[in-house]
């Protein structure tokens, strides 16, 4: 979709690898590497690692993933998940240049899982069951949204 990050793609690398750990956030309690490491979420919910309820009322997903999803405007600013525990998260990983290399590992095995994946749709908390498309299109908006908040585009 015109105006987001291509997903997957090695830009997003490139864009990354000028994100240093003192790196402020225009908006959100995140640093710079809870950032990273909240990019693998929805990555490993795609794949139905980490099976999750749909938080949106059944009769509104639909209206919701139409406005939100595909149409074209970026995801909101402060949005809070309401899946995620409130808070900043303590970090996963000893260092930024790990969290980043996780990531791309999980990118990897996001493009694999999609590659071979014929089973049915996999849930998202707030959209509902997405197919292939709609998760990397998903994934695109999600790592502009966050690229956006520490001014990597």
């Amino acid at each position: 979709m015109e105006g987001f990050l291509a997903f997957p793609s090695d830009n997003i690398w490139q864009l990354l690898s000028s994100l240093k750990p003192e790196t402020p956030a225009a908006w959100g309690i995140m640093s710079a590497q809870n950032m990273v490491e909240h990019l693998m979420l929805p990555l490993r919910i795609a794949r139905g690692e980490l099976p999750i309820s749909v938080v949106t009322p059944e009769d509104k997903v639909e209206r919701v993933k139409n406005l939100m999803l595909l149409g074209t405007a970026p995801l909101k600013k402060g949005f809070a998940a309401p899946f995620l525990p409130e808070g900043k998260l303590p970090h996963q990983f000893e260092s930024l240049e790990l969290a980043v290399a996780a990531l791309k590992k999980e990118v990897e095995i996001f493009i694999s899982f999609y590659e071979t994946y014929q089973g049915e749709n996999i849930a998202h908390p707030v959209f509902g069951p997405l197919n292939k498309e709609e998760w990397h299109l998903f994934q695109s908006k999600h790592f502009t949204h966050h690229f956006t908040q520490f001014g990597l585009c």
